[in-house]
């Protein structure tokens, strides 16, 4: 007796359980807790594509805390996941426990209004007429009037004095949110695929440069990537080398500070061949297998691309010696016993344009002071250095950057995918369809037409009415006078 009473208890427990997990309240908590739970994601520095530890940026104390709630990566936190697996276990509860309700009121077969039924139809949507039709014209030219692609006409009744006829539209907009919810579920499936299989990673490549790892952030344990030998922690092979053939980007003319446009000429080196090129740009990535190559972020390098001349100045028919470097780059002036370094450069030297500062090295020791020669001014070192046999002429100063790319693979997104479009098909039947059902009866020479909606009555009355005309016109009725309301 003692078990029986324990084992009731128990089932007890569980229905409640189970009713409050199929519970629309439920539902909205959940929701306004998502909502509430996400404001910390957008306030608190979070772990990005540029690995920025929060902890620069808060005072140690409240970083530990934060570290210990998972408060820097807020949208993959236990709480936050542990709202969407609540969530997701209310939506199938809710889906279980009204599903048998719903599909039986979808599927459920017309069955013969009474007389009665139809009296107690509201007058705003029930509409009458004469026809001068026997019972075969009559039927022959309503079934006439009815066809269509989405009209299914049932004779419910074939009487000797009438009949009746069903048909009806929208009925699985019934279910249509059973469409939606499992759709979301479809969405958090393609969530849980992506962080067992996907991956999120960077690398930032200099101009001209090529790597074959990158830095890792979120990385799923079936991601199938190997460590870099020798590397960081989180540093995982590519398994082939992106090179960074070129970098460029424009700023805005009123804000020189401000990038206007970044782009990157990305080559794919497999075997010493490169297999796959393409110029990215932000949201225009390259895909080479697995991987996604995203533009995500550039940076100053710190360097220069420089080009100059060196001018013979007691004769400047002399061919002109050609010279492309680098910051810090020692060139050897065989000709002149003198060797020059770039030591800086500006591309904007007291508002006179880019300029580069050389200096003189001789015997691997600087010889006199460091000179400056301008781009926009090419006699500025020529006339500046009268003394010295030979001048620089400098052809062009251009800034180096490093290109950002965001490194990632998502196999979850064609899931995503397919659970969108349910989720929008799911919500435009529950929004504009509803579940229309039409009862047109006809005894002794007089139709009587009535119709129910389960929803959003909006324009039904209307339809109806249109309808009535419709087919009063198609069987040469009358409309009766007895109605007030459309007398």
């Amino acid at each position: 007796m003692r078990e029986e009473l324990h084992m009731a208890l128990f089932w007890n427990w569980v229905d409640r359980c189970w009713l409050a997990l199929a519970s629309v309240k439920l539902t909205l908590v959940v929701f306004a807790a998502l909502l509430l739970l996400a404001i910390p994601g957008t306030i608190f520095l979070q772990f990005n594509i540029s690995n920025v530890d929060p902890g620069i940026q808060y005072e140690y104390d409240f970083w530990k805390f934060g570290q210990f709630i998972q408060l820097f990566s807020a949208y993959h936190s236990f709480w936050y996941t542990g709202l969407v697996v609540i969530l997701a276990m209310n939506l199938i509860a809710c889906s279980v426990e009204r599903w048998p309700q719903m599909l039986k009121l979808a599927r459920a077969k017309p069955v013969k209004w009474s007389d009665e039924t139809f009296d107690l139809q509201d007058k705003s949507l029930r509409y009458s007429w004469t026809s001068p039709l026997s019972k075969t014209e009559a039927l022959t030219k309503v079934q006439s009037a009815l066809k269509g692609p989405w009209v299914k006409p049932v004779l419910l009744a074939d009487e000797a004095d009438g009949f009746q006829i069903f048909w009806q539209s929208g009925r699985w907009s019934r279910i249509s949110n059973y469409l939606v919810h499992s759709s979301l579920l479809i969405v958090f499936l393609g969530a849980i695929v992506a962080a067992m299989y996907g991956f999120e990673g960077a690398a930032n490549i200099p101009s001209g440069s090529a790597v074959d790892t990158f830095l890792i952030f979120n990385e799923g344990k079936g991601s199938g990537l190997r460590p870099a030998p020798g590397g960081l922690i989180n540093e995982r092979l590519l398994g082939f080398r992106i090179e960074a053939e070129q970098f460029d980007v424009n700023f805005y003319e009123d804000f020189p500070g401000r990038p206007k446009e970044f782009i990157s000429k990305l080559n794919i080196i497999e075997d010493g061949k490169i297999v796959k090129s393409k110029t990215i740009r932000v949201n225009d990535p390259l895909e080479h297998r697995n991987f996604v190559l995203y533009q995500a972020s550039y940076g100053r390098l710190g360097d220069f691309d420089l080009r100059f001349r060196v001018v013979n100045k007691s004769d400047t028919q002399e061919p002109q010696l050609y010279v492309r470097s680098k910051l810090g780059e020692l060139r050897d002036l065989a000709k002149y016993q003198v060797n020059i370094v770039p030591l800086r450069a500006s591309l904007d030297v007291q508002n006179l344009g880019p300029g580069v500062l050389f200096q003189e090295v001789v015997n691997g020791q600087a010889a006199g002071e460091p000179f400056w020669a301008l781009k926009e001014h090419p006699n500025f070192d020529l006339q500046r250095r009268a003394s010295s046999k030979y001048g620089v002429v400098v052809d062009d100063v251009k800034e180096l950057f490093y290109t950002g790319l965001q490194i990632g693979y998502d196999p979850g997104a064609p899931i995503y995918w397919f659970g969108c479009a349910g989720m929008l098909l799911g919500t435009f039947y529950a929004l504009f369809v509803t579940h229309r059902k039409y009862y047109l009866k006809f005894q002794n020479g007089r139709f009587l037409l009535a119709g129910t909606v389960n929803r959003l009555p909006m324009g039904f009355e209307a339809k109806l009415k249109k309808l009535s005309t419709h087919l009063s016109v198609a069987t040469k009725g009358v409309v009766d006078v007895d109605r007030q309301r459309n007398s």
